[in-house]
């Protein structure tokens, strides 16, 4: 059989969620499917197809399109233009697109759906992401495709909620994570991965990039207010790309007293993350809203605590191996620090949530989430 999969998100110079998942199911399901093709299918530039990451792989074929991401879109938007299939070099039997990208097939097709946060959170994004959904066609994506894989059982509840996918029509997949990469055991990389950050000292971890939905500005504020009352004089470390809206957490970071405290690190690659998540004595992750949360898992992989939201799909990945937090409530979290970080009972807790989340870890894999997906290709392209 054979699978085309739009890989388009891994020509980004910096992988993200979206990339990271993309190369991970790509990579998986090729090794559990080696007598079937995979058609990898991606447009851009010479510059930002350079950006693509080595597939060898035997029964992989990289597809790359030199041609510029707005003429590929005004392509597709052709009426009577060609189809993505056509820049292939054999005819695939089914599509998988990683994300609701604009695109054109004639193919039957599934979609991953990741999250509802333009409807949910319309207000975290800017006129630009609102167009580009309306360009897209979000709606017409989700309801033209055989199937919508949902990354967690809140996202399909939300797919069926805010784009009327029928429920039958949903399969959920949740994301994994690579146990080999994200273990609890100290690799002998780590410390010179984190030296290059100056990190080889206790810290607090808050990874995201830096957008309204991720609440950096509630963890900067709650971090001046723990501190304010006694609490442990714990740097605390701000780890991933800018995004935008960061006017609040610009705010926050020139009100706090600890200003110097607060260590501020771009993007992180990702052969560096792992080290750096392991080295944290907390991963402080209250979002507002997720579709999975991807960083909740790698942190229980590594048996680093975590403190979260109790909000949108975050308890459907930690269960009871999180500290959870309204998100809403600052005084929340300034107590889940003191819980996790002031003594006698801060290191009985965090042994508590070391021993859930590396056990609650165990239960994701990227084997199962690639296991569902392509059982899922192949009724697709069975029954159509």
């Amino acid at each position: 059989m054979k699978f085309a999969i739009d890989i388009r998100s891994l020509t980004a110079p910096h992988k993200t969620g979206v990339g990271i998942v993309t190369e991970s199911l790509v990579r998986t399901m090729a090794a559990q499917a080696p007598n079937d093709t995979f058609l990898l299918f991606a447009t851009g530039t010479e510059e930002t197809l350079m950006n693509l990451p080595a597939f060898r792989e035997p029964n992989i074929v990289l597809s790359p399109v030199t041609i510029p991401n707005k003429i590929a879109s005004a392509l597709w938007a052709i009426p009577h233009g060609p189809t993505m299939e056509r820049f292939l070099p054999q005819t695939p039997d089914v599509w998988l697109f990683p994300n609701a990208h604009l695109l054109k097939t004639t193919l039957p097709y599934a979609v991953i759906f990741h999250d509802a946060t333009l409807r949910t959170v319309p207000n975290f994004f800017t006129l630009k992401d609102h167009l580009r959904a309306l360009v897209t066609n979000e709606s017409r994506v989700f309801r033209e495709a055989k199937r919508v894989i949902a990354v967690s059982e809140h996202s399909k509840n939300d797919a069926i909620e805010y784009y009327n996918v029928l429920p039958d029509r949903v399969t959920v997949a949740n994301l994994g994570v690579d146990h080999s990469v994200y273990g609890p055991r100290e690799q002998p990389s780590d410390k010179s991965y984190r030296a290059a950050y100056d990190l080889n000292q206790p810290y607090l971890l808050a990874l995201a990039t830096r957008e309204p939905r991720k609440n950096i500005d509630s963890v900067i504020t709650a971090y001046t207010m723990f501190r304010d009352h006694g609490g442990k004089a714990i740097p605390l470390v701000l780890a991933g790309a800018k995004g935008w809206k960061t006017r609040h957490i610009d705010a926050a970071l020139a009100a706090s007293a600890y200003r110097d405290d607060i260590r501020e690190v771009a993007y992180v690659p990702e052969k560096h993350k792992a080290a750096l998540i392991r080295g944290a004595k907390t991963l402080l992750f209250p979002s507002f809203y997720e579709g999975f949360g991807l960083p909740v898992l790698e942190a229980m992989a590594c048996g680093t605590p975590v403190m979260t939201s109790i909000t949108s799909s975050l308890p459907d990945v930690a269960g009871n191996a999180a500290l959870y937090v309204d998100p809403l409530n600052i005084t929340d979290i300034v107590q889940a620090l003191h819980q996790l970080l002031d003594e006698p009972h801060g290191p009985k807790l965090q042994g508590i949530l070391r021993a859930r989340g590396t056990e609650r870890a165990q239960q994701f894999s990227w084997e199962k989430t690639g296991s569902i997906i392509l059982q899922t290709l192949r009724e697709i392209a069975t029954k159509h």
